[in-house]
């Protein structure tokens, strides 16, 4: 009775162990975010960033949705213009000036990068033990492209939180099927997808898992826990699918904006061919899109095989996104060195996630980022879109250090046992005459 006592002590003590070196990790990220963003009195607003502040100012002051217009638009899904206008509300309550609305948007993404660091880590536990999660947030923790995305009035801070919040709440869903989980994974899936509706074909995921037998003998279950998954889907996207069916008369599952990433995906001349779809509504892009995709694939099928694979792959990922000038100081040259560590964690990574198959969350975590990888290929290869995969990533890297200390670590207790003590043979031998 003992030996149990003791078992559930060591085991209860582990857990708020790791729970401890969690909080620490949040804390430390939450004075490293938040003091970056305070000291940040201004930023440039350029290209999407224009937009999305014109959306969240015209939302707060003349409460209508629109992207760069003035009138009803459905360009881009709602959730981070919402959280932008949300953030300039909280502001105008201490002053009438913009600016300062701007920094508390840059406030409140601080904090949540600085959640996402900590999510990071809780969700890295389920691959490798505490060094390893602690090693995957301090990486993402100071990976320039995550300290300085949160000072841009742009989606990625937002979505990643989000995105983290999903998988964390999956993966539980995962580990006990109990129906609230899967409502709270499909409630959380619904946000992410407000935010950045590339995530939205995550709906059909609980159906992977009848590839299980377990799920198979289950079937009765494993139906209504997808269908909760569904209903908490539902919830936050069905206000954005009635505003869109009273403004427009048509139901816009998502957004408008596809066609236009997706024309410009078509070409290698992606940054300097600006009157590709010049006059052309979202709709005709797309037509266009795909009618230059399919001639492509007829004319060219091996040019066009390696467009869409190894040369978009290599834009993708070949270098960070990350659009700041290191300074020429010590600090500067730091950040430099560390930014031209990007591909080492992206290969890294990926070899952990590879090794990481032999592992049920493993196997999961992979079949994400390979989704969202391959999601993104037959759009315009820009960096910024596969930067919100690079947490996962970084879970690789943690898993490669993991796997390779605990095969040297086997291998190191094999060669102490293969390892005969001359003396035992001395007394073997003599033994033996």
């Amino acid at each position: 009775m003992s030996s149990v006592q003791s078992i559930g002590s060591n085991k209860w003590k582990t857990v708020l162990n790791t729970r401890r070196i969690g909080w620490f990790i949040l804390i430390v990220a939450l004075l490293f975010r938040v003091g970056k963003a305070y000291a940040t009195k201004s930023i440039p607003i350029y290209g999407d960033m224009v937009h999305y502040n014109h959306s969240a100012l015209f939302l707060l002051l003349h409460h209508v949705y629109t992207y760069w217009g003035s009138g009803p638009a459905a360009q881009i899904t709602p959730g981070y213009p919402l959280f932008l206008a949300a953030m300039y509300a909280v502001g105008r309550l201490f002053s009438p000036n913009v600016h300062v609305w701007i920094h508390m948007a840059l406030m409140g993404q601080a904090v949540l990068s600085a959640w996402s660091v900590y999510l990071l880590y809780r969700l890295s536990l389920r691959l490798t033990p505490a060094w390893g999660a602690v090693l995957a947030a301090l990486l993402f923790l100071t990976y320039p492209t995550a300290i300085w995305s949160p000072l841009t009035l742009l989606t990625e801070t937002l979505y990643v939180f989000t995105l983290l919040l999903f998988v964390t709440a999956f993966f539980r869903a995962l580990e006990k099927p109990l129906l609230r989980r899967f409502f709270l994974a499909g409630l959380l899936l619904g946000l992410c997808t407000l935010v950045r509706p590339t995530v939205f074909p995550l709906i059909i995921a609980p159906v992977l898992l009848f590839l299980q037998s377990a799920y198979r003998r289950q079937m009765g279950r494993s139906l209504r826990n997808w269908a909760i998954y569904v209903i908490g889907f539902i919830l936050p996207m069905f206000p954005w699918w009635i505003r869109n069916e009273v403004v427009f008369h048509k139901l816009i599952l998502t957004d408008e904006d596809a066609g236009n990433p997706l024309l410009y995906g078509t070409t290698r001349r992606f940054l300097n061919d600006p009157a590709l779809g010049r006059g052309l509504s979202p709709k005709q892009q797309e037509h266009l899109a795909l009618v230059r995709i399919g001639q492509q694939f007829a004319h060219h099928p091996w040019q066009s095989l390696q467009w869409y694979t190894v040369d978009k792959l290599q834009l993708l990922f070949s270098t960070p996104w990350y659009l700041g000038q290191p300074s020429h100081t010590f600090t500067g040259h730091l950040l430099n060195f560390w930014l031209h560590a990007h591909l080492v964690w992206v290969i890294l990574g990926s070899i952990g996630l590879i090794l990481g198959l032999q592992k049920l969350m493993g196997r999961w975590l992979t079949a994400l980022v390979f989704y969202f990888v391959l999601v993104q290929l037959p759009f315009i290869p820009i960096n910024r879109y596969v930067y919100p995969v690079m947490p996962f990533f970084f879970i690789g890297v943690a898993y490669f250090l993991y796997f390779a200390y605990t095969r040297g670590q086997r291998q190191l207790l094999t060669n102490q046992q293969n390892r005969k003590d001359p003396q035992d043979e001395d007394k073997t031998w003599g033994l033996n005459t």
